[in-house]
């Protein structure tokens, strides 16, 4: 996650950019201390009391006095994730004290361990190389041959989630044996490590008995809590290990409907009555990505139980991937006609945390059917009391909207929740994924109260009832927040008086829903065309349009109609109202005609974008509000490097400053640091070759507790940079931008050797490319890039780096269509080969999507080796004129390996302090001796 990313990757609150602009929080007791079991209660007492599962902005406290019987119970949330950990405190009983864990499924294959028969040597049992005794006390109660099969840690990612038996190593195999009992397959493990299964009781498939293994050498408590998937096939067994060994799910599992967590009476999650399904969608190992078709399979079993059962159901999804086309991904018109077949389903997932850029909505949190849940930055973090009236800002890492509107609404996205024994320690996660389980809670007692009323549950009232219900958060906008921060109370009194709602959607090109209007300076068009259509019904609904800003007006009448076919509606901007540069937004409010109760039917973000002038590059002040973000929006050339500086202009201030590329995503070297006064701003330096042409977004985030001026400066490069060899030596370039003179001095070295691969597959099947590490690459830097029109077919797609033996040394999923993973080499890996792990996850079950990746890889030395005797003196370079300076090049410092290119970084020095650079790799000139 943003990023699950596949699973939305967790947003450390305690992150040093965050940290610093908090107060101290109150100190919790060390949840680490050296007893074989670990008491987390002290900790998790701590956390309680300090309201770290922030319940009181939503209105759940003041819900529950007056209902405490809604407390969700009745209600199955599926948690659609990495795996729910069965062995925590706070997951394994509802109030009542029945099991909360209905099931645990897993749709990732993770866990899938190959089978074979085991053979009988004494009282001892032979898989392959591994031996087990307890022949004799298996055989007394199971019947029919035995099954054996290795769950190898290797496999399972890094420590310490990956080192199962707790004995601080990842190279354990560890033996599982499966035979069948008097009520189905049993299986059995040696989980105390003393080479038998004598003492050790068998456990069921998770459905039966809800029982569950670990393994936990002399005593101590097992690291991970693993339940068992095991079905029949033609008599053969099939065994999944279901396990969280990344603890995601098992703490949006918590947060969704924790109860008395971690043995602390009254320490719960939203809805501690609901009852919760666990599906796994993700391999962990792979970064956390989903797999093919897992998401789809998932949802479609979970509506199944729930049918099943005569339960109503909510579902939960806390992931995200980087919208490339907004609106258009395969997975949201799946997750949708799952949705529209089902429509008393309410599912909630998160927005992604790409922000604080626009148009950083995640899919699929861009479905139309579904409640898309972006973050606030609950303040009981900064040290305020759980019952300061203080609202909570926007998480600066909460997604977006502006070319789709999203998210919907906001709740808090930072939680003390639930996590396995392994992750002790790690309990406080930051994050959107935190935020939707809050909703899922909160739409579950709302169901529950529903049900209790012997109403009808309709997917688009319960949505709906949340919106209405939501505050808006002060200084921020509907690209920020949606609807804002919703309360229970208020949502159950709406849904008293409406038990249905119209569905409106807007429509634009490939957006079927939630389109925005995005017009990105003086060149786009002042005319923008909306189709606003009615999902829920054929027949015509009289409406009324509304806009907030005196900017922008309406192309025809206000009060209209609007059916299944759709109506279009056109909205002009008018460009002498706005100002020169900066970022404007208005709303064009959808509402019944005659009923405002409704509420908004559908609201469409309109954003203008105008970059600031060449002459503003010197400087643009801006001010934030608390937790509200300022954005200066500035074009950028290809191929011509870029510094952005940002400064609070008081000594006593600081910041979050963060940058975004052309199209949303985050800036790829790190998007987020901290700003502080003059010197201590933030600098965010582009070289040359990762320059994208189009228009940047830098960003000033205020502290949650206090607002912020800041001084937003761009340098662009005077000249444009390039490097060939001629002959036997190296022809540096220096071509002016510029319209005045410019003091250069140039310099070029070589710093390591890239790779260009094109890798291909078909979407089935895990391809895996073979990388030669020379001996002197300390460092190593992977960029994958998909043609972009591919994407929209994918929920995933794995980047890992392993060594030959399968050990995990790192890791970076796509978000985008673009990913860069860079990495640290250990000494033993320098001169080996490394192998690259691409995982493609395609969104359709059982798809044959073909797709190609263009991988550049560099591998870099441990510092620059100069080519250029000192570089050349300072010259001054006239405007558009080109400087060429050629350095004597015998032979390179570095061995460069056949099919590598040198890869040569081009220096130009202007003036006094300024450094441009351009990395650039010399085709053609490879091999050890050029």
């Amino acid at each position: 996650m943003t990023r699950l990313r596949a699973l939305l990757v967790l947003v450390s609150a305690t992150s040093t950019a965050v940290a610093t602009l908090q107060a101290q929080g109150p100190t919790l007791p060390d949840a680490t201390a050296t007893e074989t079991r670990p008491d987390r209660r002290p900790a998790a007492n701590a956390a309680y009391r300090a309201g770290w599962m922030p319940l009181i902005p939503t209105g759940v406290p003041a819900f529950a006095e007056q209902f405490p019987a809604a407390d969700g119970r009745g209600v199955l949330i599926a948690i659609l994730d990495s795996g729910i950990d069965p062995s925590i405190p706070g997951l394994t009983t509802l109030p009542d004290g029945g099991p909360k864990l209905l099931d645990l499924r897993d749709f990732s294959g993770e866990g899938r361990i190959a089978l074979s028969r085991a053979e009988r040597d004494g009282d001892s049992l032979r898989v392959g190389d591994r031996v087990l005794g307890g022949a004799s006390r298996l055989a007394a109660l199971t019947a029919g041959p035995v099954w054996g099969g290795v769950l190898a840690e290797v496999d399972l990612g890094m420590a310490p989630a990956a080192d199962i038996n707790g004995d601080g190593a990842v190279d354990d195999s560890l033996l599982v044996l499966v035979a069948r009992g008097p009520g189905g397959w049993m299986v059995f493990a040696d989980r105390h490590g003393d080479g038998g299964i004598a003492d050790d009781a068998p456990v069921r498939d998770y459905a039966i008995a809800r029982e569950w293994l670990g393994w936990a050498p002399g005593g101590a408590a097992p690291a991970l809590g693993i339940a068992v998937n095991v079905r029949d096939s033609a008599g053969t067994p099939v065994l999944d290990l279901f396990f969280d060994s990344s603890s995601h799910g098992s703490h949006v599992a918590g947060i969704a409907a924790g109860n008395d967590m971690y043995g602390i009476p009254g320490f719960d999650g939203v809805a501690p009555g609901a009852t919760l399904l666990g599906l796994k969608i993700a391999n962990n190992a792979d970064g956390g990505i989903t797999v093919p078709g897992s998401m789809v399979k998932a949802l479609a079993h979970a509506v199944g139980v729930a049918r099943e059962r005569r339960m109503p159901l909510v579902v939960n999804l806390s992931f995200g991937v980087g919208n490339e086309t907004e609106g258009a991904a395969d997975i949201d018109s799946l997750v949708d006609s799952v949705l529209k077949a089902n429509p008393d389903v309410v599912m909630t997932v998160a927005a992604s945390n790409d922000g604080p850029g626009l148009s950083t909505l995640g899919f699929p949190g861009s479905a139309i059917e579904v409640l898309s849940v972006g973050a606030t930055q609950p303040l009981v973090f900064s040290g305020l009391a759980p019952a300061d009236q203080t609202p909570d800002p926007i998480a600066y890492f909460s997604s977006r909207g502006a070319e789709l509107a999203g998210p919907d609404l906001v709740a808090p996205g930072t939680a003390y929740s639930t996590v396995p024994q392994f992750a002790i320690g790690d309990e406080q996660n930051s994050g959107t994924s935190m935020a939707a389980p809050h909703a899922a809670g909160l739409a579950a007692r709302l169901v529950g109260r529903l049900q209790a009323r012997g109403a009808v549950v309709r997917r688009s009232a319960v949505n709906q009832a949340l919106r209405v219900s939501s505050t808006p958060v002060s200084g921020a906008t509907i690209l920020d927040q949606g609807a804002g921060v919703p309360d229970l109370l208020r949502a159950d009194r709406w849904l008293e008086a409406y038990q249905s709602v119209p569905v409106i959607v807007a429509a634009s090109g490939k957006r079927r829903g939630r389109a925005g209007i995005v017009h990105d300076g003086k060149h786009s068009p002042l005319v923008h065309e909306i189709t606003l259509r009615r999902l829920d019904a054929a027949a015509a609904l009289p409406v009324r349009l509304r806009l907030d800003a005196p900017w922008v007006t309406i192309d025809g009448p206000t009060e209209l109609t609007v059916d299944g076919t759709g109506t279009v509606v056109r909205v002009r901007i008018d460009p002498d109202s706005l100002p020169p540069n900066g970022t404007r937004l208005a709303t064009l409010m959808v509402a019944h005609a005659t009923d405002e109760g409704l509420g908004q039917l559908a609201a469409v973000p309109i954003t203008v974008r105008m970059p600031i002038s060449e002459a503003q590059f010197d400087g643009v002040a801006v001010r934030a509000e608390p937790g509200a973000a300022a954005r200066v929006p500035f074009m950028a050339d290809t191929g011509r490097g870029l510094r952005i500086e940002i400064a609070t202009l008081a000594a006593n201030q600081l910041a979050l400053a963060a940058l975004h590329e052309p199209g949303g995503q985050p800036f790829r070297d790190g998007s987020v640091t901290t700003a502080g006064y003059q010197d201590g701003g933030a600098l965010f330096e582009i070289d040359a070759g990762d320059v994208v042409a189009g228009m940047y977004e830098a960003i000033v985030v205020a502290p949650p507790t206090g607002s912020t001026a800041a001084k937003v400066t761009v340098e662009r490069s005077p000249v444009r940079l390039g490097a060939v060899m001629v002959g036997d030596s190296l022809e540096v370039a220096a071509t002016s931008l510029v319209k005045v003179p410019v003091e250069l001095r140039l310099r070029a070295a070589i710093t390591g050797a890239m790779q260009s691969i094109t890798a291909s597959g078909d979407g089935r099947q895990v391809v895996r490319v073979a990388i030669a590490v020379p001996s002197w690459a300390v460092r190593i830097a992977i960029d994958a890039t998909m043609p972009m029109d591919l994407w929209p077919g994918f929920t995933d797609f794995g980047v890992t780096l392993r060594e030959r033996d399968g050990t995990m040394i790192g890791e970076g999923p796509l978000n985008y269509a673009f990913g860069r993973m860079v990495l640290d080499l250990e000494p033993r890996t320098s001169g080996d080969t490394l192998v690259l792990h691409l995982s493609p996850a395609p969104a359709v079950p059982g798809a044959d999507l073909p797709w190609s990746l263009n991988l550049t890889i560099r591998h870099l030395a441990d510092r620059p080796s100069a080519l250029d005797d000192g570089g050349t003196g300072r010259a001054t370079l006239a405007p558009a004129a080109v400087r060429r300076t050629r350095f004597a090049v015998a032979q390179w410092p570095l061995e460069i390996p056949a099919g590598f290119f040198p890869l040569i970084t081009v220096v130009a020095l202007e003036g006094d302090d300024a450094v441009w650079t351009r990395e650039l790799p010399l085709r053609g000139a490879g091999g050890p001796n050029r």
